[in-house]
């Protein structure tokens, strides 16, 4: 299978809910593929879908570590944090990641939703509208996101750019 072969079928299989079998297809990956900071997010997803919050934070650091300039560790570092009930820390960590981060949209999406759930809607809806202008796709998630009901009137407010 060629690198983004492999993504995509693991991928597919957490997005169907079949954690087992995506856990199977990581066991199979060559020692190359398994090392890779892809398949590590594979894995830290897996972990956190099963609600193991602790393991997928450990595997995130680690992740930061190794991978310092990739952005998954500090993504799913925080999202880990935030499931905790340790929201700023959250925050901390997702900011304290490499610059490229800054071009994700994700990145934005989700200081929106840490900065919301510590009651600072201004800056919630300042990072939304960052996200948006990155990638309009953002918009119908918030709509739909729990985390963002609060300011749902807002959202529905806001032109697409």
């Amino acid at each position: 299978m060629d690198d983004q072969t492999w993504i995509e079928k693991i991928r597919g299989y957490i997005d169907l809910g079949m954690l087992d079998d995506a856990t199977e297809e990581i066991a199979k990956l060559t020692p190359d593929q398994s090392g890779t900071p892809e398949a590590q997010e594979l894995r830290i997803i897996i972990m956190m879908d099963r609600g193991q919050f602790d393991d997928a934070l450990s595997l995130s650091e680690n992740l930061c570590d190794l991978f310092p300039e990739h952005p998954a560790g500090f993504v799913q570092g925080a999202y880990c944090l935030h499931a905790q009930g340790n929201t700023q820390a959250a925050i901390d960590h997702l900011q304290s990641g490499p610059d490229t981060l800054r071009e994700e949209p994700v990145y934005f999406y989700n200081l929106a939703c840490y900065e919301l759930a510590q009651g600072r809607t201004q800056a919630a809806q300042t990072w939304l509208q960052e996200s948006f202008s990155m990638d309009n796709a953002n918009r119908k998630k918030a709509l739909e996101d729990p985390d963002l009901a609060s300011i749902r009137d807002w959202i529905l407010d806001q032109n697409p750019s």
